[in-house]
């Protein structure tokens, strides 16, 4: 790149919606030069269920991100989350022809769009493809097979593939504002760039990202994506179950605070003291036991780590030197860390930030999809930043011309 290229990254959330502004130089170096964030209204578990209020929401938060940055934002990089996006691992095998036995460069392209072939039911898509390592005569394992001797390539793909309609809610919300979307991503494939370190990737990581709506994952092995995918439990569920389990009224305001106030993950379920809260304006005054909370905090969350497990392959949890790293607003919550270990015989490690320099925003586990966002788009190459990229965002315009019908 000649010169510097403005990205700016959207998170629609649960509880928040955010616009990242990102300065990427010459050298690939990348800045944060810009923020606008809102409460969320018209999403529930990550998707849009009310678009004209998701949409004063995105409106709001593209404003401040504009003051902030000092730039005209007319397109996004988006991330895009719901329990419909599904994580799937498929194989491409190519034989190379009988008069052939060095692996070249367009035997790999062969093999790899075999591995892409993925049969779906006509109202999915294919969000995101992450390719894998190769193996030659179903021998060792390599990441490099040009120029190898062997009649038959077999690679692998982790395709991410959703709901095309769940999508198109999306779309439909930004072009109404108006912005255009660069591409979507799946939120956590966009977090795992800001939140994990090359070196754990290739020794094994799993990511899991709990926010206000959903938890999201992403597991690594060698370096390959071998489970991906997002289960409807985040913040937001925790303070639903105090409001049930409470023999007072508690507004939401009120289960949030004791929540991240008093609330303990791994605390001790049968502490009879009370924890308390009272609004600013002292019109409102409850108390829960604390056991109680505890107990409600911890079988929600381990409900949500559990099922993200029973997700996971069980060579990939079980390889040596396998780290978890935990992002979102809602591991911030007390005892989280201790609860994650306890379930999956692993450590968990905090994400670690890119430069000093790049703000604040880089501390804070809550901005890590949208900063990862950034992260992601330095993937792309000039063509790819100037215009749509992929069959999904062509079949989505499509739509539009033909008045919206699918």
């Amino acid at each position: 790149m000649s010169d510097s290229k403005i990205i700016a990254a959207l998170e629609i959330g649960t509880s928040k919606t955010c616009m990242i502004v990102g300065e990427i130089r010459p050298d690939a170096s990348a800045t944060i030069i810009g923020c606008g964030e809102v409460k969320s209204a018209g999403v529930r578990k990550g998707e849009i269920v009310d678009q004209r209020m998701a949409r004063q929401c995105v409106c709001d938060a593209w404003q401040l991100a504009q003051e902030h940055a000092n730039v005209d934002i007319l397109n996004v990089f988006l991330s895009v989350t719901g329990d419909h996006i599904l994580g799937q691992n498929n194989t491409g095998s190519y034989r190379l022809p009988d008069d052939e036995d060095i692996i070249e460069e367009e035997h790999i392209a062969l093999a790899r769009e075999k591995a892409k072939q993925l049969e779906l039911p006509a109202d999915r898509f294919v969000l995101q493809s992450e390719d894998g390592g190769y193996s030659v005569d179903n021998n060792i394992p390599t990441r490099h097979p040009i120029g190898l001797t062997g009649h038959t390539l077999d690679t692998n793909s982790h395709i991410i593939h959703g709901l095309l309609s769940r999508v198109k809610n999306s779309l439909v919300c930004l072009r109404e504002i108006p912005l255009e979307v660069e591409d979507f991503v799946f939120a956590p494939l966009a977090t795992a760039q800001m939140a994990i370190p090359r070196r754990y990737k290739e020794s094994g990581a799993l990511l899991i990202d709990i926010g206000g709506g959903t938890t999201d994952f992403i597991c690594y092995r060698g370096g390959e994506v071998v489970a991906s995918g997002c289960i409807p439990i985040g913040g937001e569920t925790i303070n639903q179950d105090i409001i049930r389990l409470s023999t007072q009224h508690i507004t939401n305001k009120a289960a949030e605070f004791l929540k991240t106030h008093e609330g303990d993950a791994f605390g001790d379920i049968k502490d009879r003291s009370l924890a308390q809260y009272r609004s600013d304006n002292g019109m409102q005054e409850v108390s829960i036991e604390r056991g109680i909370l505890n107990r409600a905090i911890r079988d929600r969350l381990a409900d949500a780590l559990l099922r993200v497990r029973d997700c996971i392959p069980e060579e990939a949890l079980n390889q040596e030197g396998m780290a978890m790293f935990l992002c979102g607003g809602t591991s911030m919550m007390r005892g989280l860390n201790n609860l994650a270990q306890y379930i999956f015989k692993m450590p968990v490690v905090q994400p670690e930030t890119m430069t000093p320099q790049d703000g604040k925003y880089l501390n804070d586990p809550r901005y890590c999809t949208a900063i990862g966002l950034i992260c992601f788009a330095q993937r792309y190459d000039d063509d790819a930043l100037s215009g749509f990229k992929g069959g999904l965002l062509r079949k989505l315009r499509g739509m539009f011309r033909r008045g919206g019908k699918s």
